[in-house]
């Protein structure tokens, strides 16, 4: 009985806490969507996946790599060798497993009508992949066998500067899947944000990737406010961010965005 008891105490309180925090979601929600305006944004999409976001009074002036070598490891995991013995004669299937880690910079300019932020940012992706040996391919009997990515992943670093800030804004993005990569783990792409930050010396703005309003993510600041939000997932995409709030936030969260937007299919 004395269990049933402390259950039923644990799970009133669970479902308390759960109401509160829904409750407050929602009030904060409000609030950010109260204090903006919903940004509809256009794409650009140039060359090579990467996009030139449009929205609000926010334009990309140019994207693009950085004069910067190129960082890229292969790492050769296993390999796979069989015999397929038939009526038709002998195949031999040969695979080998391959990690490739990669890190290319680039560069990002975004102008308002009141100052353009400058943005340099470094994708860091791991790719597995499984490649079909020389051997394979002159002997394999399996028309189908092929090689083919098995998952790719990424991750963003990269800092904002403005003219209305001395201190530069850095962020990271935590495992930004592609919206175009078509992988064996991931056959139907979609895009998606695991976690990120954006910093400004003790500054330091959290990223929550859900909303009561049918956003993605949610930028909060250390008290808790909802300063701006963007829907990326899927189209129409859409950015809102409070006017409320200072020149410089509005502009380095804008830079931000138009990051994630820019390499989204990327």
């Amino acid at each position: 009985m004395k269990k049933q008891s402390i259950l039923l105490v644990f799970i009133t309180i669970t479902c308390c806490n759960f109401c509160i925090q829904a409750s407050c979601q929602q009030q904060e929600d409000s609030n950010l969507t109260a204090r903006s305006e919903q940004w509809k944004v256009k794409q650009n999409r140039g060359m090579f996946g990467l996009g030139k976001p449009q929205f609000g009074p926010y334009t990309t002036l140019n994207v693009g790599k950085e004069d910067k070598p190129v960082m890229r490891k292969k790492t050769k995991d296993s390999s796979d060798f069989d015999a397929d013995i038939s009526g038709e004669g002998i195949g031999l299937n040969g695979s080998k497993f391959l990690t490739i880690a990669k890190t290319k910079s680039y560069t990002m300019q975004l102008s308002s009508q009141s100052d353009t932020a400058k943005v340099a940012f470094a994708i860091s992706s791991i790719s597995k992949e499984k490649k079909q040996t020389l051997l394979g391919k002159m002997f394999s009997k399996n028309e189908e066998e092929e090689s083919e990515v098995l998952s790719y992943n990424r991750d963003v670093a990269g800092t904002i500067t403005t003219s209305a800030d001395e201190k530069q804004w850095t962020f990271f993005i935590d495992n930004y899947t592609s919206g175009s990569r078509q992988t064996a783990a991931n056959y139907y792409p979609h895009a998606a944000i695991s976690g990120a930050y954006l910093k400004s010396g003790n500054d330091s703005l959290a990223v929550q990737t859900y909303s009561s309003f049918g956003a993605d993510m949610i930028i909060t600041n250390s008290k808790g406010e909802h300063l701006a939000a963007l829907k990326f997932k899927q189209k129409p995409t859409s950015v809102w961010i409070r006017n409320d709030i200072a020149r410089t936030y509005q502009q380095s969260i804008a830079a931000f965005f138009a990051v994630i937007i820019g390499i989204r299919d990327l």
